[in-house]
C-alpha cells in the first residue's frame, strides 16, 4: 500500500510540474493589460514612466524571479541591441536588487523586456 501511495505522490508532482511548464511564454506577443507573470534574468527597472530616465535598480537573475502586473503596454523598440517591448508593470512580489537594496511590492516601474526572454506562470 505504501508503494501506491509513494507512486500516486510522485504522479501529481510530475502533473503540477507539467502544468506549470504550459504557463511559459517564449516570445511577448500575448502580453497586454492586466497580464501578469514572473521574470526570470536581469531588468532595469526605471521609477519613471520615460525611456529615457535613469535606470534606478537592476533585478538579480535570483530564483524567484520577479513577478509583475501589467498596467501599460507602451511600444514595441530596440534597447541595447535588442529587440523587445517597454511596459509600464506593477511589481506583486518584493525582490532584492543589485545594489542590495529590498524592494516591496505594489510599486511601478518601466521597464524593456527583450522578445527572447521567457516569462513564467503566464496569465491573461
Amino acid at each position: 500500500m505504501k508503494h501506491y501511495l509513494l507512486l500516486l505522490i510522485l504522479l501529481s508532482q510530475i502533473f503540477c510540474f507539467a502544468q506549470a511548464e504550459e504557463a511559459i511564454l517564449n516570445d511577448n506577443t500575448g502580453i497586454s493589460v492586466q497580464s501578469s507573470f514572473r521574470i526570470m534574468g536581469v531588468i532595469d527597472l526605471r521609477t519613471e514612466k520615460d525611456y529615457s530616465s535613469e535606470v534606478k535598480f537592476r533585478t538579480l537573475n535570483h530564483e524567484g524571479g520577479m513577478k509583475v502586473s501589467v498596467l501599460e503596454v507602451l511600444k514595441k523598440d530596440s534597447y541595447q541591441g535588442q529587440k523587445g517591448i517597454w511596459l509600464y508593470v506593477l511589481l506583486t512580489s518584493p525582490i532584492w536588487v543589485d545594489n542590495g537594496d529590498w524592494i516591496e511590492k505594489y510599486r511601478k516601474f518601466l521597464i524593456f523586456l527583450p522578445d527572447d526572454m521567457p516569462i513564467f506562470d503566464f496569465e491573461e
